[in-house]
C-alpha cells in the first residue's frame, strides 16, 4: 500500500475510487478553474481533479509523501504540490480571485479549518469536505435540532451546507472507527452581520451549557441582568424559557445587536 498512514497526522487515506470520483464531481469543475486540495495523501483525489484541466494547488503536510506526488504530477504544469500545513496557507500566494476547495479532513483540524474557510469565504466558490459523520451532521443541522451548535451557525451564516454522501469506514485505509460524510458548501449572501466578534461571543455564550435556558447562559457573559435579557427575548418574540438550539441565525443576529446596544447604553 506504499507509505504507511501516520497517527500523528490522523491519516486515513481514501481508497475507494468510486467515492473519490463522486466527491470530485460535487465540486462542479470547469476547465481553467482554480482548486485547492487539503491533504494530497497518495494523490487519489489529485489525479481525478487534474483530469478536468484546472489549476490545482494541493497541500500535503507529510514530507514523506511529497516524492511520490512529484513523480505522479511533477510533469503537469497545472498542478502545484506544496509541502505545508494547510491551516497556515494564505491563498493569495497561489491564486488570484475565487477558487474551489476539496479535502478529506481529519477530525482534529476540522474546527480550525472551518475557521479558515469562514475567514476566506469571499474567495471560495464552492467547497467539498469529508469529515466524521457525527461532526458533519452538526455542521449541516438546523435550528430545533439537537445538533444545532455554534459551528452550524457560523458556517451557515455564509454557506448553504448539505450532506451529500455517507461513507463507510471501508472506503479508507486504515478504516476509521466511525462513519464519515461528505459536505458541500455553497456560498450565499443571506445574512449581514455588522460586528462579527460580538455575534460570535453571543452565539458561543448562548450554547455554553446546552441544557440551560438561553437567558441563564447569556447572563454568564456579564454586563446584563437576567430581567434585561428576558426583555430583549420578548422584543424578539422569543419565549423567556427558550434554549439556544431553538434560535435561528436571523434571531441570533438580532439578539447580538440588541445585547450590544443594551450594554453600550
Amino acid at each position: 500500500m506504499g507509505t504507511r498512514p501516520k497517527k500523528r497526522f490522523s491519516q486515513n487515506f481514501l481508497a475507494d475510487k468510486n467515492i473519490a470520483r463522486k466527491m470530485v464531481e460535487l465540486l462542479e469543475l470547469n476547465p481553467g478553474e482554480r482548486v485547492m486540495e487539503i491533504g494530497s495523501g497518495r494523490g487519489t483525489l489529485t489525479e481525478l481533479i487534474a483530469e478536468y484541466k484546472v489549476n490545482l494547488a494541493t497541500f500535503e503536510i507529510d514530507h514523506q509523501l511529497i516524492d511520490n506526488l512529484n513523480k505522479k504530477f511533477g510533469a503537469n504544469s497545472r498542478v502545484t504540490i506544496v509541502n505545508e500545513d494547510f491551516l497556515g496557507v494564505n491563498p493569495d500566494e497561489y491564486f488570484e480571485g475565487a477558487f474551489k476547495l476539496i479535502g478529506n479532513i481529519p477530525y482534529d483540524i476540522t474546527s480550525p479549518l472551518l475557521d479558515w474557510i469562514i475567514r476566506h469565504r469571499d474567495r471560495i466558490d464552492r467547497a467539498v469536505l469529508t469529515t466524521q459523520r457525527e461532526l458533519g451532521e452538526r455542521i449541516a443541522s438546523g435550528p430545533g435540532s439537537r445538533n444545532w451548535a455554534p459551528i452550524s451557525v457560523f458556517c451557515q451564516c455564509h454557506f448553504d451546507v448539505k450532506i451529500e454522501l455517507t461513507i463507510s469506514p471501508k472506503a479508507f485505509y486504515p478504516p476509521p472507527k466511525v462513519n464519515s460524510c461528505t459536505l458541500s458548501f455553497s456560498p450565499h449572501e443571506g445574512y449581514r452581520i455588522s460586528d462579527w466578534d460580538n455575534f460570535e461571543g453571543v452565539v458561543r455564550g448562548a450554547f455554553f451549557h446546552r441544557r440551560k435556558q438561553l437567558v441563564n447562559n447569556l447572563a454568564q457573559l456579564g454586563g446584563m441582568a437576567k430581567e434585561e435579557i428576558k426583555g430583549i427575548l420578548s422584543e424578539l418574540g422569543l419565549n423567556e424559557n427558550v434554549r439556544a438550539e431553538a434560535v435561528s441565525i436571523q434571531e441570533f443576529i438580532k439578539l447580538a445587536e440588541k445585547i450590544k446596544t443594551a450594554k453600550s447604553s
